[in-house]
């Protein structure tokens, strides 16, 4: 009966401690990820008119399956070999990559500056167009998307119109690049955690 407290007392703290390594390498990953918003992942937020909702889904849903994760490691951490760890991270790392250079291609496809310039400039703004329907190529011919969309009244007329593009065209490729945002912000952030949970596992 001794023993059996006794062993009770030890694994209990070492639970304990556990859950408080894994808890706090999902803290160090969302604050890792999250704090490239600044440079990289900011310039990669689509151009939506709710795009801080869309950093905050991408936030929220980071940290419920992080917590969910360290939930469900906690009482298997001590099985698994960091091995097995890190490779689960290294996965999600190449998962990440693929949506990564997905994203990218759709970006450049479908995402404008306007107005049109030879150079870029911070007057220029980031928007998102359609499909361009039949119609729309026999007008835009063989200027650039910017071109057309001023010749033919600016982005909220294009838009309201469908000369150049369907409105729902243009609203499903919306919520594919902000689907696509936040899924990969997610794996970037879970690729992060596994790797600190295996450099712990290591050390352990």
């Amino acid at each position: 009966m001794k023993n059996n407290l006794e062993v009770r007392a030890v694994s209990k703290p070492k639970i304990h401690d556990s859950l408080i390594a894994v808890f706090m390498s999902a803290v160090a990953a969302v604050t890792t990820v999250f704090g490239l918003f600044n440079s990289l992942l900011s310039e990669l937020i689509p151009p939506l008119d709710e795009s801080h909702q869309t950093v905050g889904i991408a936030s929220f849903g980071t940290a419920v399956v992080l917590l969910a994760l360290t939930l469900a490691m906690r009482k298997r951490l001590s099985l698994v070999p960091a091995r097995i760890i890190a490779a689960m991270s290294v996965v999600l790392l190449a998962l990440a990559l693929l949506v990564f250079f997905a994203f990218r291609d759709l970006t450049r496809t479908f995402v404008y500056q306007y107005p049109p310039a030879s150079i870029a400039s911070p007057s220029q703004t980031k928007h998102i167009r359609g499909d361009i329907h039949l119609a729309g190529l026999v007008l835009v011919r063989d200027a650039t998307v910017a071109q057309a969309v001023y010749k033919f009244g600016g982005p909220d007329l294009v838009n309201s119109t469908g000369v150049l593009w369907h409105e729902d065209s243009r609203i499903a490729i919306m919520g594919k690049l902000e689907r696509m945002y936040v899924t990969l912000t997610m794996l970037l952030t879970s690729a992060i955690f596994a790797a600190g949970v295996a450099v712990w596992r290591k050390q352990v």
